[in-house]
């Protein structure tokens, strides 16, 4: 059931605190694989998304300070209003291995989550309006230029993007298991192992090294 005022007119404040710009983590899943996506009820989302079994999120680890996520309303007269979710970056250098995983995506229907600087987790896309992924491959030409693949993540909505305040589970792929993220008050992580044991709390922009058959570095951004 969703709060008794999740649908009722409040006073509008600025968060207090620092506010930075920008994104600083992504996932995606097919959005077929999204079991219980709640349509109704309030815009936060406070329970787990589950995946079917087997599924799990990828992270897309792009080039620091080009993600940037955008939210756009549509006027779609007496039916109501849409948003346009927009997600756009950049991956360096092309490669074999690289090319292979972005041509997985080609055709893919897709839901993501993203986290921004401010420790703010909010998922977009559904199972019936999913996001769609593209993206350019650009050599570079003179020196200064890059190597680089822009891509971008798009979809509509019937609502706008939802906060989500649950955990979820990355690939682990290059890992020895797969590792569950989740949000906690204030912006920081919990990362927790396949089992669902606590492994730590980060911090935003706190660097965690996990060990296995051999060492792991991400930064949780």
């Amino acid at each position: 059931m969703p709060d008794a005022n999740d649908y009722l007119l409040r006073n509008l404040a600025q968060e207090p605190g620092e506010n930075l710009s920008g994104v600083g983590a992504l996932w995606y899943a097919l959005a077929a694989d999204l079991l219980n996506f709640p349509a109704t009820g309030g815009l936060v989302i406070r329970e787990n998304l589950l995946l079917r079994p087997g599924a799990y999120w990828y992270q897309a680890v792009s080039v620091r300070r080009t993600v940037r996520y955008k939210q756009t309303p549509k006027d779609l007269g007496r039916h109501g209003t849409s948003y346009t979710q927009s997600l756009a970056g950049t991956l360096a250098r092309h490669s074999g291995a690289l090319a292979a995983g972005l041509e997985a995506l080609d055709g893919q229907e897709l839901v993501a989550l993203y986290r921004d600087l401010n420790g703010e987790t909010q998922l977009l896309g559904t199972p019936e309006q999913p996001l769609v992924w593209k993206d350019t491959n650009d050599s570079g030409l003179d020196y200064g230029t890059r190597n680089n693949y822009d891509w971008t993540l798009t979809g509509e909505t019937p609502r706008r993007a939802r906060p989500y305040l649950g955990t979820w589970q990355v690939s682990g792929v290059g890992l020895e298991g797969s590792v569950q993220l989740g949000t906690v008050p204030g912006g920081r992580v919990e990362i927790r192992d396949r089992a669902g044991k606590l492994m730590g709390v980060a911090e935003a922009g706190q660097t965690v090294v996990v060990r296995s058959g051999f060492r792991v570095a991400f930064t949780i951004l």
